[in-house]
């Protein structure tokens, strides 16, 4: 059994793997993080941050050093070097902090880890039985075209926008309302029937979600 924050892929029904806190008897239905698109798209910006430092590493010491030969060099290579390790080192630290946040759903919670260093994180979670009401949008253009966008869930304490638990930029976002919303109906009424609920398959529908399930008779949805 592996840990959740070290998994590369999750797949269903995403029965090897565990997070913290997770009781025994808690069986997580849904696991994703941000599309890999903004990964991407973070990854882009450093390379381009540091190409400019790479420019500047190799112009600026001829420049502003009056000494020549071998002390320029030197300044260049140097630079250089920062340069490198800052496309290297930021690289490492934006990928692990996509690899490590991710939402959990499970038939008790929605929950969520947010690493803000590859070492510190947040957590939040909401119990099933406070969820009033969930929603789904995409906001922009970017999103639209890159088929991202955002999964909320209304807590029954309040209206405010603290009440709101909420996951961006990742896919199957309306499905995953709707399978939320599918969740806590049974929720409401036979909550034991979760123990053999079908976990959550992004992207497959129809007669192949069907023919698919002929492979897990033992979940029902």
């Amino acid at each position: 059994m592996r840990e959740l924050f070290e998994a590369v892929k999750f797949t269903f029904p995403y029965e090897d793997v565990r997070f913290p806190g997770q009781a025994s008897d808690e069986r997580i239905l849904y696991v994703t993080r941000e599309a890999k698109v903004m990964l991407v798209l973070r990854l882009l910006g450093l390379l381009v941050a540091g190409g400019v430092m790479l420019a500047v590493a190799i112009w600026l010491p001829g420049v502003l050093i009056v000494w020549g030969g071998v002390a320029v060099e030197l300044a260049r290579m140097v630079a250089v070097l920062v340069a490198v390790l800052f496309v290297g080192l930021g690289g490492w630290w934006v990928y692990v902090l996509w690899r490590k946040s991710v939402f959990i759903l499970t038939n008790r919670r929605l929950t969520k880890y947010i690493y803000t260093t590859p070492w510190n994180r947040y957590n939040l979670s909401l119990t099933l039985d406070r969820i009033d009401d969930t929603g789904a949008y995409a906001k922009g253009y970017f999103q639209a075209v890159a088929g991202i966008g955002t999964f909320t869930a209304r807590s029954a304490a309040g209206n405010r926008k603290d009440k709101y638990f909420y996951i961006e930029n990742v896919r199957a976002y309306e499905d995953l309302a709707n399978y939320v919303n599918k969740l806590l109906f049974h929720f409401n009424r036979n909550v034991e029937k979760l123990d053999s609920f079908r976990p959550f398959i992004p992207g497959l529908k129809g007669e192949r979600r069907k023919r698919f399930m002929k492979n897990y008779p033992q979940f029902w949805s």
